[in-house]
């Protein structure tokens, strides 16, 4: 049986060194890869649409999400990586989480961002409930700098 690697890919600075990474191991490893992006519910959408005026704002959230997805296909094609793309709707953590039991992967690749979050979060906190939650391992990819990363005299 073909290993399976889980990708989350969100339109995030983060999910490009986690799709390079997980890329490279499935080649290595002759594993597949499944890359999910989630479009978080409608919410934001609506909220940003409201107070911009632009009515757009679900389109182009949209557009991001496919090309995200196209470019993790590239890289993977590159690679000759066999890879399967998945675009869902809704709670990120909840449908990472579902589609991981409908997988069984043999491990979860997501991004963490470098940028500094407020409390000193490193993680999302979608990406804290997948951790809490999944049943299956979890790698977490760092970003391509690393701020905390002394500086070199």
């Amino acid at each position: 049986m073909t290993a399976c690697l889980l990708l989350v890919a969100e339109d995030s600075p983060s999910t490009l060194a986690a799709a390079r990474y997980a890329v490279d191991l499935a080649h290595r490893l002759g594993a597949r890869i499944t890359a999910v992006n989630v479009i978080a519910d409608g919410i934001l959408t609506d909220t940003v649409t409201r107070v911009s005026g632009q009515p757009d704002v679900g389109a182009r959230r949209d557009l991001a999400g496919r090309s995200v997805l196209a470019h993790v296909e590239q890289l993977a094609r590159l690679a000759e990586v066999e890879m399967e793309t998945v675009r869902l709707f809704g709670d990120i953590a909840e449908r990472v989480l579902d589609e991981a039991r409908r997988i069984r992967p043999d491990l979860i690749v997501l991004g963490r961002d470098d940028a500094p979050r407020p409390g000193g979060r490193a993680l999302a906190p979608w990406a804290d409930r997948i951790l809490e939650f999944a049943e299956r391992p979890v790698l977490v990819v760092p970003g391509s700098r690393n701020p905390r990363r002394p500086a070199t005299p």
